[in-house]
């Protein structure tokens, strides 16, 4: 059979294991990456000083390739380079990767895809069979426009440039801002800069990232357990029970979890969010040095926005306090979009209220393309290569999947249950913290055991470890013979044990 050729567009997290599973499963890959190396946010380009993951690395990492031992706990912006540089190492991506090239144009040619790649000046056309867009969520950095910006004597930065540890030296700096690249700036600059103030509409819960300074807060967030306390958009008779009759246990646990994170964190003043958890999950975030500083009164907190800037270095904000910066930060999140696709495939997928994707990978009516990445979430390395396995299976003709209308209705629903549940972050590219849920869904799909692990203590209550997707191309396979599965002692298994034990117990 003729090989067939994949463009992968991006070569961050999501670029590099959808090439290594593409590769994996005999496609021919090219991944092209506009930036002068691989790595798309971690990249050295896009890190401002003392970036650290918000996952904790074991919890982070591809399913079967971890971190160094010697590797920090919540690995730092260099130590996330060094491991995907690694990555492309190990699995032999590095010769698929054209780094300095930029994808200008996707456009349909009859069943076959033509991409148009920019690189040093001169431009080529190239044909592809798939093509899979891994531009990632961060990539275009959002600054709003605010009246007499023109007129700052100082200087205006985004958080994704702010890569100089000078750009900070001795000045005056406010931040814009309450999320977690917010936070971090305006720690660094506390500590570099002469003064610096942080202003902000809204402030957001931020998790210590270790309990009492000892428990890792891995063991909390990311189990199957937690993920029980979320409502996501399809829930089994137990969930909708919990979240039924079962709903006022479940604030009594949430506001518990609240007072416990507010104290934990030392949260206090203008800092404290408006509403209890889990409203604003979607923007939780991982570390609070910054709430230190502010105790100190080395950060000032500023609960307004910049209503505009006045000449000089003057910044007047809604409440008519005015401020003197030497240096702004824009830690305002970014936009999303794929300029590079043909307009008639544009208007298909990004639409006004969103990005039209069944699964958040693939759009319907569009065969031979897909998106990985755009199921961002609280462990995106997860959620992505978990994706890349079912687009594969999806480009070899091994999955089914519903009609194009039916698949139109799904991505429908789940757009009502992301604008009630996530609000800030509905536009069809972010899963959060229902990773267990997606991932589930995923599995099915592909005829797999959602399932992980051979107990159900374990199942529930441990983390999610990616290790234990680390067998998901050969189970791929294993799934076309239609092989049994592997055991799992449910909690009716358990309990059945339990019973013939007593019985045997009680006869003798």
């Amino acid at each position: 059979m003729q090989q067939r050729h994949v463009c992968v567009i991006g070569a961050g997290i999501s670029g590099l294991v959808t090439a290594k599973v593409l590769a994996g499963d005999g496609f021919d890959v090219v991944v092209f990456e506009k930036a002068p190396t691989l790595g798309g946010v971690w990249a050295a380009c896009r890190t401002y000083p003392g970036l650290r993951t918000n996952n904790p690395r074991d919890t982070y990492a591809f399913s079967d390739h971890p971190f160094p031992p010697d590797v920090a706990d919540f690995p730092s912006a260099a130590e996330m380079r060094a491991y995907l540089q690694s990555y492309a190492e190990r699995f032999g991506l590095l010769p698929r990767i054209r780094v300095g090239t930029e994808v200008a144009k996707v456009a349909q040619d009859g069943d076959r895809w033509k991409v148009t790649v920019r690189a040093a000046g001169s431009e080529e056309i190239l044909d592809f069979d798939f093509v899979v867009v891994c531009n990632g969520v961060f990539s275009t950095p959002r600054i709003p426009a605010v009246e007499g910006m023109e007129r700052f004597t100082g200087r205006i930065v985004h958080s994704a440039s702010l890569t100089d540890p000078e750009l900070v030296k001795d000045l005056r700096v406010l931040v814009v801002g309450g999320g977690k690249s917010a936070l971090d700036c305006a720690a660094w600059a506390a500590a570099e800069g002469r003064s610096c103030t942080l202003v902000f509409r809204q402030a957001y819960w931020m998790w210590p990232r270790y309990l009492g300074g000892v428990v890792n807060v891995q063991w909390l967030m990311f189990s199957r357990l937690t993920a029980r306390a979320l409502r996501y958009h399809r829930l089994s008779r137990a969930d909708a029970w919990l979240h039924g009759a079962g709903a006022p246990l479940l604030r009594l646990v949430w506001a518990g979890v609240t007072r416990l994170l507010r104290a934990q964190a030392g949260i206090s003043g203008p800092l404290v969010p408006d509403a209890p958890l889990p409203r604003h999950l979607e923007s939780i975030g991982i570390g609070t040095e910054a709430y230190a500083l502010v105790r100190s009164g080395r950060i000032r907190p500023r609960k307004s926005s910049i209503r505009r800037f006045r000449g000089g270095t003057a910044i007047e904000l809604d409440d008519g306090e005015v401020l003197d910066a030497d240096v702004v930060i824009f830690a305002t999140g970014f936009t999303q979009a794929v300029p590079f696709l043909e307009e008639s495939i544009r208007r298909q997928i990004e639409r006004e209220d969103g990005f039209h994707l069944y699964r958040f990978v693939l759009p319907p009516g569009v065969p031979r393309l897909g998106f990985i990445g755009y199921n961002s979430s609280t462990a995106c390395q997860l959620t992505s290569e978990v994706a890349a396995h079912w687009l594969s299976d999806r480009f070899l003709g091994r999955l089914r999947v519903p009609s194009v209308e039916d698949m139109n209705r799904e991505i429908e629903r789940v757009r009502r249950w992301t604008a009630e549940v996530m609000p800030a972050r509905s536009r069809g590219f972010f899963v959060g913290p229902w990773v267990v849920p997606h991932l589930d869904e995923l599995m099915r799909d592909m005829g797999l055991p959602a399932v992980r692990s051979s107990n159900f203590i374990a199942e529930n209550l441990l983390p999610v470890w990616p290790t234990r997707y680390r067998t998901l191309a050969e189970e791929r396979r294993r799934a076309r013979n239609r092989r049994a599965g592997r055991f799992y002692l449910s909690a009716a298994r358990a309990a059945g044990v339990v019973l013939i034990v007593a019985l045997w117990w009680m006869l003798h």
